[in-house]
Parts: structure tokens; sequence; C-alpha cells
């Protein structure tokens, strides 16, 4: 039953082990936790359990955090549940509740959903996987949390404290998205697309009068695409931003008419619709994917690419990971968009000779030396293990403490 926007429900579902918190947000959850007792829980569909335990808690719980959190405390609490897990983006007031930045900001602008519910049920095991490489938030809070990240390699787990992250626990397993991938793709024969640029056009701000510092450095980065591509007769096909058309046929064809004014006409785009972007590829038979983040169009064209362009994007770290050539180009003078471990992949305010001159040392370089010169900062950034990919050893990690709370 609903009331306004509240899910009403008069009896408690069945206790599981361990909350999946967003899960319909993000359905590659169901990958690590599908032999586990778990239950989705969706945080904004605002569900309510009319037993006076639960109403208790969240009486008690409202006045002091925000509404989300109460709502997820209120429900871990009253049932004694002792584990969740989700997307580390899912952590973030400001994503889960745009309606009310001013809410969400009132104390601290990086305050997060966890920050606040584990220091009002500090006893609840909270385990976040990593989405991506927007992870360098600062933080003011510190609360008594048990937090676990499960991330992509060593290099976040080293680095990332010093940019404001608390989590008490840092476990390297790979890329989930990207490990879920590897076990799918289609092989790649030849390098049959030249240049792969990895669009970082984020919304409405890109296509507006306003520009940024982080926007100035891609229309560069794409000035000196265009030039290259011209003087070296190379064609340019661009990942486009996976769940643009989610947003609106307007989104996607702003997003296509962006780079047609700055690239040319001559230019090729990913299908974001279809699995691995191409007709011509299927998953044993299957054409249309399940969810979003399944149709992997942006993996499978830098695994096809001679050379993956970028600014900064998760895209870049996963192909990097996969041991594709890419060239990471930081158009800015701000070091949080420098790829993160430097080398002959990444530039910081490079001339057009210069970033001319790497990409003809990079095209020209034999693949078999670009996978012995990245070995150790490929793993160090991306540890993805064929024996043991992300999602089985997360299940393996989530199983044995399951095990230890019995």
């Amino acid at each position: 039953m609903r009331i306004g926007r509240f899910a009403v429900r008069f009896r408690y579902p069945p206790k599981p082990d361990l909350l999946l918190v967003e899960v319909q947000r993000s359905p590659q959850l169901w990958s690590v936790c599908d032999d586990l007792d778990c239950e989705a829980y969706p945080l904004t569909e605002r569900l309510i359990i009319l037993r006076f335990r639960y109403v208790f808690y969240l009486l008690w719980f409202a006045v002091r955090t925000h509404r989300m959190a109460a709502l997820l405390c209120a429900r871990v609490r009253s049932q004694g549940i002792r584990v969740v897990v989700t997307m580390e983006n899912h952590d973030k007031f400001n994503k889960l509740d745009p309606s009310h930045p001013e809410r969400n900001n009132r104390r601290d602008p990086n305050r997060t959903l966890f920050d606040d519910v584990t220091k009002q049920v500090p006893e609840l095991k909270v385990f976040l996987i990593q989405h991506g490489q927007e992870l360098r938030r600062f933080s003011t809070t510190r609360s008594a949390k048990d937090v676990t990240l499960f991330c992509w390699g060593d290099w976040t787990a080293r680095n990332f404290p010093m940019f404001g992250r608390n989590e008490k626990h840092f476990v390297s397993v790979g890329a989930l998205v990207d490990g879920l991938y590897r076990l799918i793709r289609p092989s790649v024969e030849v390098k049959d697309v030249s240049i792969c640029l990895v669009s970082t056009v984020k919304g409405k701000s890109w296509w507006g009068s306003e520009i940024d510092e982080r926007r100035k450095g891609y229309e560069q980065l794409a000035a000196y695409v265009r030039r290259f591509s011209t003087e070296e007769s190379r064609v340019v096909n661009v990942a486009l931003t996976i769940d643009r058309d989610q947003y609106g046929v307007g989104d996607a064809e702003s997003e296509r008419k962006w780079f047609l004014d700055r690239l040319g006409e001559s230019i090729q785009f990913t299908e974001p619709s279809l699995l691995f972007g191409d007709q011509n590829f299927t998953d044993h038979g299957r054409q249309t994917p399940r969810y979003v983040k399944e149709r992997y169009a942006s993996y499978f064209l830098s695994d096809r690419a001679e050379m993956t362009l970028g600014m900064t994007s998760s895209v870049l770290w996963e192909s990097f990971g996969r041991g594709n050539k890419v060239l990471a180009v930081n158009l800015t003078d701000n070091p949080i968009y420098d790829f993160p471990i430097s080398g002959i992949w990444s530039m910081r305010q490079p001339s057009y000779e210069q970033f001319a001159a790497r990409m003809r040392q990079l095209l020209a370089m034999p693949q078999h030396d670009w996978l012995e010169l990245t070995r150790e900062a490929r793993f160090d950034l991306v540890a993805y293990r064929e024996d043991a990919p992300p999602h089985v050893l997360i299940n393996q990690h989530l199983r044995k403490v399951l095990d230890e709370l019995r």
C-alpha cells in the first residue's frame, strides 16, 4: 500500500542475512550475493513498516539524522540486521535525494549516508563496492563506523585515505562491472578502431554557456584530437555516456551534437543501448542488455581501439587495467584530473606538439612492449585475477563475515 510518497507494509519481511541497498539501480550487486540470504532495499521507495518496534526506532532516528538514513536505521535496528552492501556511489545524499540539496549539505557538504547510519547504529557492518574513479572526496565527518570498501586495486587502498576517506578497511578485488564484462566479452582478434575518445560530457552544463575548468580542459582535448586525426588521417570513435538515453532523447542527441560540432562529421559513435554497442555481437544470442551497466559499449570499443583517449574517467582506468593503450590528458591545472599513476600513458598540460608526439610514440609501440611497460601499474590500479574475479572475491569475503556473525 502507498500513502503519498511512502510505501507502507503491515508485516516485516523475513529477516535476511544482509540488505542490498539500491540494487534496483545497480543490479550487478546480485552477482556478488545471488547465493546469499539477501533482500533488496530501495532507499528511494521510502518503505515504512507499521509495527511498534519499527515505528519507535523510526521516530527515534528521525530527530537525529537525515530521513533516508533514519528509514534504513529503523529497518536494520528493529530487525537486528548486521550487514549492508551497496555500490559506493549510492552513499551520497545529493544523488539519493537531489530535490533537497540544502538539507543534504546543512552540516557537511561531503557528509554521506553511511556516515550517518553507522553513527546511529555502530554495530552495523557496511560494505561499499567501488563504483568509479571519483572517490577523492574530503569529509569532516568522523564516526565510529565499521565500513569496508571493496576497491579496484592497491593504489586506491594506499591513497584514498589521504583524500578524506574514512572507511575502516580497504580490500582490493578489482573492478566489479569490468570483471563481469571480462567474463563474457567477445574476443578481439584485430584492433579495427583507430582512436577511441571517451566522453566525459556530463549533463546539460556541458552544452550551456558557463564553462568550468573541467569542460575547458576537455574542449581543448577535443581540439587536439580533431587536429591530430586530420593530420594522421585517423577516424575517431566516441564512446558515448552509456546511460545518457535514460535521461531522455534530448540529452542523448545533445551529447552527439557536442562532439559533431567539435570533431566534425566524420566521427563515429558507439550505440550505448546495444550490448557491446554493436549489432554484430551477442551474448549467446541475447541482444538486449538486462540493465544499463551490462551494455559494455565503451569497454568493447576501447578493447578494439589502437588508442583510447580521455581526460579522467573510470573507463580509462579499466581499459588500462585490461592492457589497452591509453593516454590520459589533463589540460587543466587541477591535479584531481590527473591519471592516478604517472607514466608514458598520462600527460599534464601538454602543448599540441607534445600531445601529437606522444600519440605517435604510443601508436608505434609494439603491444608486447606496452604490456611489459605497464604490467605493475596495471595490477596496482585494477587488481583483476582470472582465477578469482571481483564478484567471487566479494562473495567469499561476505560469506566469511556472515559465518563469523552466526
